[in-house]
């Protein structure tokens, strides 16, 4: 369940600069023709509230095993009739979504999957975003189209799309922290109408946006189609990282490497686990190391300073390391912090909160 791990008085540490407002762009998020994502599918969670300086602790996700894959491609030479201005495809799950890719838009003009033999076509396009997309930002596109099974069976689509960037603050995965995020929520409401009769939709989408990073971190999908005739209700959830992409930079202020950057990436070979998060006293660390490496603990405060390094080179066996933060040694203020981690050549970057001792 998601927590956020600030109390008020927490909150009121944290500056509103800390959280930079980000801003989805054409140049920075549009879709790239010929690249190929590979997403990790996990359990389904809830996706937390909305508004700003949110903190969404994703840190327990459990991962399912699939990885189903997204490319994106220029759009058909052979495009069903009235979608000819397609100009970009998205291959997903069996299904080629012909879009239209502009300078200020994206819009989904149809989409075909030849193994149904199935074929949608939009008269009214489905604007998917427009650019550029910053938090508070909202637009509401009608849209209208008919489906073809076999060339023969049809339904008709018809309904709204609604788009807000509903929430922005920090992104919690596991070994992973990212701030400075935004959220975009997409709403599709709409009636499918066919022979047997009528089918409600509604399909919620959200999606979190990291600086840095052009697609989305995180995607949590909420599928409800609800059957009037028999008055029964289909759900289906699902939920979806996508880390092979990450290329965030951490600024790295200690005194053997000031003014470097060092990419934060996920040693795959370590894991990580703070606790207890927020803490009063101490806090400890534990990781499991699967090779031999060398160890480098650095701590820093929420603006990057360098403030404490705890190991140093540090050679260490494969198996299981502890330690912890607090205590009568340390006279930490309350507030955000950093732990940052080397292990050999990879970084990985953990966040945690000192309250005020009671």
């Amino acid at each position: 369940m998601m927590r956020n791990l600030f109390s008020t008085t927490i909150l009121s540490l944290v500056s509103m600069g800390v959280y930079a407002q980000a801003t989805l762009t054409h140049q920075n998020n549009a879709l790239i023709m010929g690249e190929s994502c590979t997403y990790h599918e996990i359990q389904f969670v809830e996706p937390g509230t909305n508004g700003p300086n949110q903190v969404w602790n994703f840190t327990n996700l459990q991962f399912t095993n699939k990885n189903p894959e997204t490319s994106y491609q220029y759009a058909l030479a052979q495009k069903p009739e009235g979608i000819e201005n397609s100009n970009l495809s998205i291959l997903d799950d069996g299904y080629n979504y012909l879009m239209s890719s502009k300078d200020n838009t994206l819009e989904e003009l149809g989409y075909v999957n030849t193994i149904k033999n199935m074929s949608m076509v939009y008269s009214n396009p489905v604007l998917k975003m427009k650019y550029p997309f910053s938090y508070g930002d909202q637009f509401t596109d009608h849209f209208q189209g008919v489906a073809l099974f076999n060339n023969d069976y049809k339904i008709e689509f018809t309904g709204d799309n609604t788009v807000t960037a509903d929430a922005y603050g920090t992104l919690i995965l596991p070994n992973l922290i990212f701030d400075n995020v935004m959220r975009i929520k997409s709403v599709k409401k709409g009636i499918q109408i066919n022979r047997c009769g009528e089918v409600n939709v509604n399909i919620v989408k959200y999606a979190w946006y990291a600086n840095g990073y052009r697609y989305p971190v995180l995607t949590i999908s909420i599928v409800e189609n609800t059957y009037l005739n028999s008055n029964t209700t289909e759900v289906i959830k699902t939920a979806l990282v996508f880390t092979p992409q990450l290329n965030i930079t951490t600024k790295n202020t200690g005194p053997e490497n000031s003014g470097t950057t060092i990419k934060q990436t996920v040693n795959n070979n370590v894991s990580v686990n703070l606790f207890p998060n927020p803490f009063s006293e101490k806090i400890n660390y534990t990781y499991f190391l699967k090779n031999d490496m060398p160890v480098t603990i650095s701590l820093y405060d929420i603006t990057g300073k360098y403030t404490e390094q705890i190991a140093k080179n540090q050679p260490q066996s494969e198996g299981f390391h502890s330690g912890e933060i607090g205590g009568l040694k340390h006279t930490m203020p309350a507030g955000v912090y950093y732990l940052h981690f080397i292990f050999g050549d990879q970084v990985v970057v953990q966040k945690f909160v000192k309250l005020e001792a009671q």
